[in-house]
């Protein structure tokens, strides 16, 4: 019979199996028994057990397999390149002996179940041996989303799991072998031991332990599944009653302490996603409540076993002495536990400005454009501004001009600074200071694992001595950070504090340095923004001061 009439005939004989079980679905318990029977019987089990036990053998084959799996995964996550990842998951043999486990738990075969483990653990560490090796050649070594991704399984990963070893133990038996290339793209079973090896080389603990939970998930889930599907289809021994008492009774064995993390972790995600949006709403209502109040940004951040971490900043025409107290109470009978809240609070220039108060201009100038110098150079610079001005003052006889501009969004202290710069520069007889808004310091940024200060980090610093000092500001706070890959350490963060601070005093600033490392849920934000934003160091006016400032 050629290949064509057998692939007809096998249609038009399931086509029949199609109709026969429609059939019998109405014909009730005695009918349903019979046609169980004459499916088991048209299963070809020494054909199936033959071919598991080659799947489940360690050979060259499955080493080179594996290892190619294992490469192409490690660079797909390193590039965060899903069509990359998905190829390493088509090719990966590990569905041969995690199957070989399922149908040795069915019939009991203690030599087929020591293959298929023996095969896993070899197959496991040549995988993760040959990750870390490459992690280790790499030039890049960025936690990337796709990483970051395997290193949080919940309750949803388990139960993905269970289903698609359901599927493949169908697909193995019945001869859907395209249906197995499904199950291998929605278990993912190579990407976690990629990521285990990355967590390995990169001393990133987390990022292993969570990608080992989600790859052991995945092996225990297929392998129970399977095994329930080859119960059915009649291999085992015993009574059908008993043997799926027997896979009921290991599934909740091994499936209950494992859902245990897993159901604990998806409850964290879905109270995260929760008060992500109500602790926005209740920041968005504290800010409509002052006048001319707009909330700016907003940082939420989660650790386990402590509170939301909230920073924020609002701007409003009047600050309210009270309202961070105010929207703690607010959030906690909205979230039903207790904030870390950090608000900020900046004044618009609707009334005196706090940069005005603190330069100490004169009252004429706070609030509107003070009368018209008596020179036609401040005249000009005055009405050719491009940007709204909340104060002008221009003194003719010492040949000095202040220019106080509005807050305006994407413009930074870097800009300001090379405003005043131009100015200066076009006007040489003249002394011109710009006042900058209150904002935040740009943060310094260090390549990875250094903590040498480059011409760009020198140059931030200088503008953050240029606007300290337009604040009348002589303290600043400075904090070190460094990314969690194989760079970062508290001592690193420490060291790049200290660079930071000492380049500050010789400008003149009294500089506190600090270290924090890692930052609260860093691993989070990495994946949100990239790991190359927590390579800096943060410098900071110090609360006290800038309360003080706000309220002169």
């Amino acid at each position: 019979m050629t290949t064509g009439s057998s692939a007809a005939a096998a249609h038009e004989q399931e086509s029949s199996a199609s109709l026969r079980f429609s059939r019998v679905l109405l014909l009730g318990p005695r009918a349903w028994a019979l046609w169980w029977r004459a499916l088991v019987l048209g299963i070809d089990h020494q054909r199936i057990l033959e071919q598991v036990e080659q799947d489940a053998s360690f050979s060259f084959n499955f080493s080179f397999m594996i290892v190619v799996a294992g490469g192409i995964a490690t660079i797909g996550l390193l590039l965060n390149s899903p069509a990359v990842i998905i190829g390493a998951m088509l090719i990966s043999p590990l569905m041969g002996p995690i199957v070989g486990s399922g149908m040795a738990i069915v019939m009991l075969d203690v030599e087929l179940g020591r293959r298929s483990f023996r095969t896993l653990v070899l197959g496991t560490v040549a995988a993760v041996a040959f990750t870390a090796l490459i992690v280790v050649l790499s030039p890049v070594k960025e936690l990337t989303p796709e990483l970051l991704a395997r290193t949080r399984p919940n309750l949803f990963d388990l139960i993905v799991a269970i289903l698609s070893g359901a599927a493949g133990g169908y697909a193995m038996i019945r001869g859907r072998g395209g249906a197995i290339v499904g199950v291998a793209i929605a278990t993912a079973l190579m990407p976690p031991l990629a990521t285990i090896g990355y967590g390995l080389v990169t001393e990133n603990w987390p990022v292993a332990r969570g990608a080992l939970l989600l790859f052991v998930t995945n092996m225990v889930a297929i392998s129970l599944s399977v095994a329930a599907v080859a119960e059915w289809y009649g291999f085992g021994r015993g009574g059908l009653r008993k043997r799926f008492a027997r896979q009921a009774a290991i599934s909740l064995l091994v499936l209950v302490p494992l859902s245990v993390p897993l159901f604990i972790s998806l409850k964290a995600i879905a109270f995260e996603s929760f008060a992500q949006l109500r602790i926005r709403s209740v920041l968005e209502a504290g800010a409509a409540s002052l006048p001319e109040g707009q909330l700016g940004a907003v940082d939420v951040r989660f650790i386990d076993g402590k509170p939301p971490h909230v920073r924020a900043m609002i701007l409003s025409a009047a600050p309210a002495k009270d309202l961070a107290h105010d929207l703690e109470k607010d959030l906690l009978r909205e979230l039903g536990q207790g904030v870390d809240l950090q608000l900020t609070q900046l004044r618009t220039s609707e009334q005196a400005s706090p940069q005005l108060l603190a330069y100490g201009l004169p009252d004429s100038a706070r609030g509107s454009v003070a009368e018209s110098p008596r020179s036609s150079i401040a005249d000009r610079l005055r009405s050719t501004f491009p940007l709204p001005l909340a104060a002008f003052d221009a003194d003719s006889d010492m040949r000095r001009i202040t220019l106080v501009p509005e807050s305006q969004a994407g413009i930074d202290l870097a800009a300001w600074r090379a405003m005043e710069t131009d100015l200066a520069r076009r006007h040489a007889d003249w002394t011109i200071r710009l006042l900058p808004p209150l904002q935040a310091l740009p943060p310094v940024y260090f390549e990875h694992g250094s903590n040498g200060l480059d011409g760009g980090a020198l140059n931030r610093l200088e503008t953050i001595v240029w606007a300290a000092r337009r604040w009348k500001i002589d303290r600043l706070e400075v904090v070190g950070h460094a990314s969690s890959d194989g760079g970062g350490s508290r001592r690193l963060a420490g060291v790049r504090a200290e660079r930071v601070a000492e380049a500050l005093r010789a400008l003149g600033i009294e500089v506190h340095p600090l270290a924090r490392y890692p930052l609260p849920n860093q691993l989070a934000s990495e994946r949100e923004v990239g790991e190359a934003a927590f390579r800096t160091v943060s410098v900071i006016v110090p609360g006290g001061i800038r309360k003080a400032v706000e309220e002169r």
